[in-house]
């Protein structure tokens, strides 16, 4: 019955009861900011109060110095700059962020943002030949070059020098000016898991710095750099927390003009504007033009000042976004027909191919595949000859380590421990297949082939007071690195009738022995509609999270369902 493997967190009782009384919390919330490293009040006043007097000096960043710079000098010279920026949220926030600060500055900048389906990923021929053409003396990548050995090659044989602002994994560097990452080897920056477009927003802050424009000269960009964080999947804590954080404030607060036209289109109020409201929102609608057609019109819509103009570029984009919805549904059922079959030759993941896929939406499917079946994922299209996939990961395995160990295979691959892209040749297909799912079988056993829940604390339902529900509010922004609070009560039965909502969500109320009762929502469960209709009087546990509501201008909590376990007799 239970869809997820139940672990209860146990951190140290000793230090959460210190916990607990140095800041005057509840023993349950003391666990779950325990099992989030937190220990002391310093750290849970840095936690609960993220400031932008947090971040650190972004010179403590490799090579910044000689990145400030070049661009001063290419400021005082007046040449030619050019963004290249990758074509997911990433790098179309940050080229966008990078263009609006240098333009202020006056600076002769330009942008270039690859074909996805003719280019690909990461500095292109097409594009050093754009930069060759236009006199281009300066280019600054966004979220890719790290791994760009040979274009930035023949870019400094062109007389243009390459300043590299990206965040992933490095390999060899690449013969780059100055290269901004916080992975690279001997970087003194104390936080390693910034987005591209955070990197990009570091180059901002210390030219702000340099040249005295002051604090707001910067502070205005960290709107899209919330977005382009929480959009990235990296990990929300320390320094990501304080930008996702003072980013949604903004929004919430005084949004620019691009994004109030789109929460507009989207129906969204930019008061309540929350991590949901980017991951399954704003998104999804950015990805959308680098999916189905040219991420420009992204960045056209983020740059756009104008009421009329970024309402229609908002708009254009909602098109987009409902084709691209359309097409990666249709591609679903599809990968979910093809895996009876699949399994019967291998059973350690799912390694799809079909060559009339949509390259633009292959990681979506992935992502909703891995999501249904919990095993590492591939799914993979065909481009001039060559098959292109999207890799996804299950917690607890490196899809990065798997693919170096599969690089024999691949003429390309590039990503990190959870997500990945890959090209190789149609002849090294069924040998990929083979050893990709040799590899997982290896490095995961059958234990955790089900999706682990982390549970910070059992919870009685009387516990749940006004002042508990207050400071739990003050968790958020979730994400990765920051999941919401997940608590465990046990011993409840059903008060009513559960309902089927929409043939997929359940709805029902619980009770507990002290006659204590919570409304519950299950969004896509009926499972667990099906097996209360079977045994409407079983005793159970459940695993959730609580979320306010509100109705008739009054806030209550209610219980979203994780999971649900029946008692045994």
């Amino acid at each position: 019955m239970t869809r997820f493997r139940w672990k209860l967190l146990e951190p140290d009782e000793r230090e959460v009861l210190l916990l607990s009384e140095s800041i005057n919390v509840s023993l349950p919330v003391a666990r779950a900011l325990r099992n989030r490293g937190i220990a002391t009040y310093d750290e849970a006043r840095l936690f609960f109060r993220p400031s932008i007097s947090g971040l650190s000096s972004p010179f403590l960043l490799k090579d910044m110095e000689r990145a400030v710079a070049r661009v001063q000098d290419a400021l005082r010279n007046g040449e030619k700059i050019l963004l290249y920026g990758d074509y997911d949220v990433d790098g179309t926030t940050g080229t966008a962020l990078l263009y609006l600060f240098l333009s202020e500055l006056g600076a002769g900048v330009s942008y270039y943002i690859n074909d996805r389906f003719t280019e690909g990923y990461g500095l292109s021929p097409e594009g050093i030949a754009f930069a060759e053409q236009e006199g281009v003396t300066l280019i600054i990548t966004v979220d890719c070059g790290i791994r760009a050995d040979e274009a930035i090659g023949r870019c400094r044989q062109s007389g243009i020098d390459v300043i590299v602002c990206d965040h992933h994994e490095p390999h060899e560097l690449p013969p780059a000016y100055a290269i901004l990452n916080p992975k690279v080897p001997c970087c003194t920056y104390p936080f390693r898991d910034l987005c591209g477009c955070a990197v990009a927003f570091l180059l901002v802050q210390a030219l702000a710095a340099t040249l005295g424009t002051g604090e707001e000269s910067w502070a205005m960009y960290l709107d899209l750099v919330a977005i382009a964080t929480a959009a990235d999947m990296v990990s929300l804590e320390k320094e990501n927390r304080i930008l996702v954080n003072e980013g949604l404030l903004r929004i919430r607060r005084s949004p620019r003009q691009s994004l109030k036209s789109m929460l507009s289109v989207m129906g969204v109020d930019a008061g309540g504007m929350t991590m949901y409201h980017i991951a399954f929102g704003l998104a999804p609608r950015i990805n959308a033009a680098g999916r189905m057609q040219r991420a420009q019109l992204a960045v056209e819509w983020l740059m756009s000042s104008s009421e009329d103009g970024s309402r229609c570029s908002a708009e254009e984009l909602e098109r987009i976004n409902l084709l691209r919805r359309e097409i990666d549904t249709d591609m679903f059922l599809k990968a979910e027909g093809m895996v009876a079959g699949h399994f019967a030759s291998y059973c350690s993941s799912i390694v799809l191919y079909d060559e009339n896929w949509h390259l633009g939406v292959l990681g979506i499917v992935a992502s909703r595949m891995l999501e249904k079946y919990y095993l590492p994922t591939v799914i993979m299209g065909s481009m001039n000859g060559r098959i292109k996939g999207s890799v996804r990961s299950v917690e607890g395995l490196n899809v990065y380590e798997v693919l170096q160990q599969c690089g024999d295979l691949l003429d390309q691959f590039g990503g990190h421990n959870q997500a990945a892209g890959i090209t190789l040749r149609p002849e090294n297909l069924v040998a990929f297949r083979k050893k990709f799912d040799e590899i997982c079988s290896r490095l995961l056993p059958p234990e955790r082939r089900q999706k682990e829940l982390l549970i910070d604390s059992k919870l009685a339902l009387e516990e749940v007071t006004s002042n508990f529900m207050n400071v739990l509010e003050q968790f958020s922004p979730y994400g990765y690195g920051n999941r919401e609070p997940v608590f465990m009560t046990s011993g409840l039965v059903l008060a009513g009738r559960p309902k089927l909502l929409k043939e997929k969500h359940v709805k029902f109320a619980v009770r507990d022995r002290n006659g204590r009762m919570f409304d519950v929502i299950g969004f896509d469960r009926s499972d667990v509609y099906r097996a209360f209709e079977a045994s409407p009087t079983s005793v159970f546990s459940l695993a959730y999270s609580l979320e306010k509501r509100s109705w008739n201008n009054r806030d209550y909590w209610q219980i979203r369902l994780r999971d649900v376990m029946f008692m045994t007799t």
